[in-house]
């Protein structure tokens, strides 16, 4: 079985459209933001595979906990982390898709320990058969993708960034928590993101609800391309 955790009701219900043979599963009660969280499982199929598709809600506390529990409750060969991230490159645009090959937490930062993208401390390698599968994709940009408790839009959070994780293509809230999730579960992990608004265009961020439709909608579809040929 693959699973596919979104953040996000917008990032969930455009893989759920993709799926076959859906059955609702409830799950466990999880209180997000003075309410319950809407967090059910969807099993279902992709071209014949079993797929199990679950939301987490936004940032890194909600990422780890139901990571958690979907390794616990159905095992996966492959967990993806699948949504929307701002462009921190300045040739990824709107629409534009990263597959992450390493992860990290950009606001981690202990002394003595290495902070950069190859950190044994912070960072995390995703799965190589998902980089493979999107590696004769011209549409798809490879690298890496940081992570943390912040919407990216502040120069002062570019700083940091630049400073230990210029490599980094894109950023977003999830990614590295679930893949230290993975890490820690010994399970394999991949984060894919479509760009929904590139943070080194000043104000571009109040475009993000504008363009989360059609983003969702493009790596939902290489979500489910992946599946298929994996």
């Amino acid at each position: 079985m693959i699973a596919v955790l979104c953040a996000m009701e917008e990032e969930r219900d455009a893989f759920l459209r993709l799926m076959e043979n859906v059955e609702r599963l409830d799950s466990e009660t999880i209180y997000y933001h003075q309410k319950v969280l809407n967090n059910e499982y969807y099993v279902g199929r992709i071209n014949g595979k079993d797929v199990v598709l679950g939301r987490c809600g936004v940032g890194m506390i909600y990422a780890t906990i139901n990571t958690m529990l979907m390794i616990q409750k159905f095992d996966p060969e492959l967990l993806i982390n699948c949504g929307v991230a701002g462009s921190l490159n300045e040739n990824i645009h709107v629409g534009d898709i990263v597959v992450a090959n390493r992860t990290a937490d950009w606001r981690m930062d202990v002394p003595g320990w290495e902070r950069s993208i190859n950190s044994d401390k912070f960072s995390f390698s995703c799965d190589g058969r998902v980089l493979e599968i999107v590696s004769d994709n011209e549409k798809v940009n490879i690298g890496a993708i940081v992570s943390a408790n912040e919407f990216i839009k502040d120069e002062d959070q570019l700083k940091i960034i630049r400073e230990y994780y210029p490599e980094a293509k894109a950023g977003e809230m999830e990614g590295a928590a679930v893949a230290n999730t993975c890490y820690a579960f010994g399970k394999k992990c991949s984060i894919i993101r479509s760009i929904s608004d590139e943070t080194l265009v000043k104000n571009s961020f109040e475009q993000f609800d504008f363009n989360l439709p059609e983003s969702c909608s493009k790596v939902a579809g290489l979500c489910k391309e992946i599946i298929e040929r994996y």
